[in-house]
């Protein structure tokens, strides 16, 4: 075989078939709708003969031309970024990109959980992003409308392309652009291919090393029928993380007096100090199964028309354990405390601290399926036309079962809050007594989520003669969609075991060696209930704790919630405590705190018309090309009512009062009887009109100028459009005089939201001065309008012939703001040095990011607190940091190629309001490096060494408000170092 054949075969593999990049780079060959290539797309075919490049050279190589040829403005990540990274995520690789930013956490309102691979993907500092595998939906059951990436293996990727502004050709519901994930399919290579990639992965902190592979195999061959291809991905991807946290709570202000005042003069009686309310540490341990197949085939009777048939699984299951020990004694100040300069805690110790342990164990399995068929015709040079069928799946099955112990005989302990790390140490106490535990509580959670989608599109497009008109194209096309939505889920159910520090309900104290309390039943396996657990290389030794204390056992709470009770159920001395959930969630009430199910249909219907255009002279002597177009789009929810009618306490008239005006309260009897308003059909449409105009000025041959100004939308998440409504009657203390200010007040979710939009204007400068070589900026403003936030509406309700105006509070649209910001990158290879040194490059990027005006959003409009703290004006938008960067020193030649990559954020708004904090959390400036190093042992083997986080860069929040925000939680987590072999043949 000619080296050049076996190039190209490998090109594949590592994402440099320019043909592809180039169909990838216009919006049109992203959406799969163009018959046949254009003119530019078959001269770029024929160089890729031409051209030999590999490795990190042809990732930037590809990457460059869809971004220089594309019609809109784009970034792109090629599957040699992806592969030759340290990055074992797709949301890993997309950090690289200028403007993509990742949230580090699983969920921003649970920030003491880190998420082991990468995280949510924000671009231009917000997390309005669609998600779409070539160019077609996609979505996680879990996370509503947008993709959990962790659920996709980056192994199946031909590359991923960020579009940061809109055509009118491109679907609809990406405001902050949109990533569109490109797998494989068998016409992308002209020789028959087999690529085998596996590796090693090890953590440092977890001492543990995880086995991962995949297959590609490929072909095409002539036949009497026409020419047919053939693709088979498989994907293995195993994945473990050791996390390690130390966390505080809010702080508190605390009032001090003569016998708390500190003795250091730090904190003086009558002073007003602020101390945390917890103190505690943990350890996560993390692994993930990702088994993921793309199966493609394509057929090409003839010239005229061409089938492709993908489809695409993956299936992610996910467990953890945790082990988490705290006090909660640090908030009862005394004369030991010490204060900073803010009246902040910084050390004190801690008489008899209360010392609570719990063990959690999660285990999630969420699986996503997408087929799809796309027929192309072209009848002859002008004409062509598309056709796209798919239908997708994706259902998430969560499990979260905690309990906890307490220790009765307490240790003292000395906290200091100062520096790099808290460091806590105790003395006396019987930590590992297990006599000295009891059982104090359990608690579990579990979902059921299931989303479809059925979406099909028809596309034409007319080319114009060459040279016969200012227009080059008019293309038109209509799109339906049908999504069902399915979200089955409970709240956290706490329940009382045996004893709290605070008492119980009076029976006997069930400790960690007993069979059961007296006069129950004596159940042996509750004594094996429990372990002894160690907290070693604790921040590799750095953070001093107390490392050890007797713990639920894992065992005890992975075999199922019933497994648990079975056992649990003897510690419950005092005839009632914790009773597991129930999976027939039609018995939880939706908007009664406990979970319920929420049903929402959804489908959409979206017309465009979309003109290509350009001129060899127009633009002061010089060519220029752009895009103008219009999309229309029409969306209908359909979901049923929940209402839950009012609780009314006490009689009218009562014993104590028998002449009571009982007026008011007999028509809150009459409406409160009046029957069930459930499951009244509640429909909203919309129509949103999304005009588009692109303009590309070519000031040289390697210079130009985009323009570019658009309409877009993102439609409001599942969790915000649930159809429920609690209502209440409020009276006075007597019972039957209605509360002359608030009588009748309600909270829900909102069924009749309308979509955010956004006036998007975009510039760009683009100097590409070698084909591995580019120098370009981008400035954007974003209008922002109808964000959507917590407010109040007057909506009047009538049961049993009476009807009331209720204050409801509910999500709500109306603010307005603004996004401005601007990227800079830079990419070249040193090609001019000499020798060895001409096998240096260097990429780097930097993003800044301003905005006005716009809302927060509660996360459950349950929570009066989280509601307060989202209104919050003083507070700037969730996710979005001021600034980041990315630089990279990179090496090819002489068969290794070598790439030293750091990621730099600054600090932001993680949440208005965490979980169980009830106060802001920030995530402080963060910078991670990562590398890697591989060497061609032959044109069809290479091997190297991938290494993430190399320098161990610790994870520090901080909680408060934007003038008082001392830190609040301090993570450790795995420096991953992976050995991988590549073989393409």
């Amino acid at each position: 075989m000619s080296r050049q054949s076996h190039v190209r075969r490998v090109a594949l593999l590592c994402g440099a078939s320019l043909l592809t990049v180039a169909a990838a780079a216009s919006p049109s060959g992203a959406l799969a709708q163009d018959a046949r290539p254009t003119d530019a797309q078959s001269d770029e075919a024929t160089t890729v003969d031409e051209v030999i490049v590999t490795g990190i050279r042809a990732q930037l190589r590809s990457a460059q031309s869809i971004k220089k040829n594309s019609e809109v403005i784009v970034d792109s990540v090629t599957a040699v970024d992806i592969g030759a990274l340290p990055d074992r995520s797709v949301s890993e690789a997309l950090q690289r990109i200028p403007g993509v930013t990742l949230q580090r956490t699983n969920a921003a309102r649970d920030p003491a959980r880190l998420a082991a691979e990468g995280g949510g993907v924000f671009i231009r500092g917000l997390s309005w992003v669609r998600s779409e595998t070539n160019g077609r939906d996609i979505f996680s059951a879990s996370n509503g409308r947008g993709l959990s990436f962790e659920d996709v293996s980056a192994d199946l990727l031909a590359g991923v392309d960020v579009y940061k502004n809109v055509a009118a050709n491109m679907i609809e519901g990406g405001i902050a652009g949109t990533t569109n994930l490109r797998t494989r399919v068998p016409f992308d290579n002209s020789e028959p291919l087999l690529a085998i990639n596996t590796d090693y992965n090890y953590g440092d902190l977890s001492e543990r090393g995880f086995w991962s592979g995949s297959v590609l195999a490929t072909d095409r061959w002539q036949t009497g029928v026409g020419e047919i291809g053939l693709l088979a991905n498989v994907s293995i991807s195993n994945v473990g993380n050791r996390t390690d946290s130390i966390s505080v709570d809010r702080y508190d202000p605390v009032t001090l007096d003569a016998g708390n005042a500190s003795t250091d003069g730090s904190g003086a009686g009558g002073e007003t100090v602020y101390v945390p309310k917890y103190l505690g540490w943990r350890t996560i341990d993390w692994e993930q199964k990702r088994t993921a197949v793309a199966l493609a085939a394509q057929w090409r009777p003839n010239d005229q028309w061409l089938f492709t048939l993908q489809g695409l699984a993956s299936k992610a299951e996910a467990y953890n354990v945790e082990y988490a020990l705290g006090t909660d004694s640090i908030l009862s100040p005394n004369s030991s405390f010490s204060y900073d300069d803010q009246n902040v805690f910084l050390s004190g110790d801690i008489p008899s601290a209360t010392w609570n342990t719990d063990t959690r164990v999660g285990d999630d399995t969420k699986k996503t399926s997408d087929v799809a068929l796309n027929v192309q015709y072209a009848p002859n040079a002008n004409w062509s036309f598309s056709g796209d069928l798919q239908y997708v799946k994706s259902s998430a099955e969560i499990y979260s079962m905690t309990a906890f112990t307490q220790l009765e005989n307490r240790p003292n302990l000395s906290i200091t809050i100062d520096g790099d790390l808290p460091t806590v140490t105790s003395s006396g106490g019987t930590p590992e007594d297990k006599s000295a535990y009891w059982w104090a509580a359990a608690m579990d959670h579990i979902e059921d989520n299931e989303a479809d989608e059925l979406a099909g599109r028809l596309d034409g497009r007319y080319d114009f003669d060459e040279g016969s008109s200012f227009f080059r194209s008019v293309a038109f096309g209509v799109r339906g969609t049908e999504k069902n939505y399915t979200n089955r889920q409970t709240g956290y159910n706490w329940g009382l075991l045996s004893n709290q520090y605070w008492g119980n309900g009076g029976g006997a104290v069930v400790y960690l060696d007993d069979t059961g309390y007296p006069g129950g039943t004596q159940d042996p396996r509750l004594t094996d209930a429990s372990t002894l657990y160690r907290f070693d290389n604790f921040f590799r030794g750095d953070a001093p704790v107390p490392g050890v204390a007797w713990f639920p056992a894992e065992s005890l709470l992975n075999q199922g919630t019933a497994y648990a009770y079975d056992i649990l159920k003897n510690t419950e001395s005092s005839g009632w405590g914790w009773v597991p959930l129930s999976d027939d969630y039609d018995s939880y009430r939706l908007g009664g705190g406990n979970g319920g199910i929420t049903e929402l249909t959804e489908k959409t219907q979206a017309a465009y018309v979309y003109a290509r255009f350009g001129s060899d002279t127009g633009f002061f002597g010089r060519a220029f090309d752009g895009n103008i177009g219009l999309r229309a789009v029409d969306t209908k929810t359909t979901s049923n009512t929940v209402t839950t009618l009012p609780v009314l306490q006490g009689t009218c008239p009562s014993v104590d009062n028998p002449t009571a005006d009982c007026t008011a309260f007999n028509q809150a009897v009459q409406f409160v009887n009046g029957g069930s308003l459930d499951g009244q059909p509640v429909e909203t449409s919309y129509t949103n009109w999304l005009p588009s105009l692109n303009l590309r000025g070519f000031l040289r041959d390697d210079l130009q100028l985009r323009v570019a100004v658009s309409r877009a939308m993102v439609r409001p998440e599942m969790y915000q459009l649930q159809p429920f409504t609690n209502l209440s009657i409020n009276f006075l203390s007597d019972g039957f005089t209605l509360d002359p200010t608030t009588p009748f007040t309600g909270v829900g979710g909102n069924p009749g939201l309308r979509p955010i939009t956004a006036t998007n204007y975009d510039a760009s400068l683009e100097w590409y001065f070698a084909p591995t070589g580019s120098l370009t900026f981008a400035a954007f403003h974003k209008d922002i309008k109808d964000y959507i936030f917590t407010g109040t509406e007057t909506q009047s309700i009538t049961n049993g012939g009476v009807t009331y105006d209720f204050l409801v509070t509910r999500y709500t649209n109306g603010a307005e703001g603004t996004v401005d910001g601007f990227e800079l990158a830079y990419s070249q290879f040193f090609d001019f040095l000499p020798g060895a040194f001409s096998g240096f490059g260097v990429q780097g990027n930097f993003t800044y990011i301003d905005s006005d005006g716009g809302r927060n959003t509660s996360q459950n409009i349950l929570d009066p607190e989280q509601n307060g703290a989202a209104g919050d004006d003083n507070l700037p938008l969730e996710g979005m940091s001021r600034t980041s960067y990315n630089a990279a020193l990179l090496y090819e030649k002489y068969g290794i190629s070598a790439r030293l990559a750091y990621n730099w954020r600054e600090e932001y708004l993680l949440t208005t309001s965490a979980a169980n904090v009830n106060a802001p959390v920030w995530a402080s400036d963060y910078g991670q490096l990562d590398g890697s190093i591989f060497y061609s042992l032959t044109p069809d083997l290479k091997i190297g060494v991938q290494s993430t986080n190399i320098l161990n860069e610790r994870t520090v929040l901080k909680v408060g408000s934007e003038t008082r925000k001392p830190p609040y939680n301090w993570v450790d987590t795995d420096r991953r170092i992976a050995v991988v072999l590549r073989a393409a043949f």
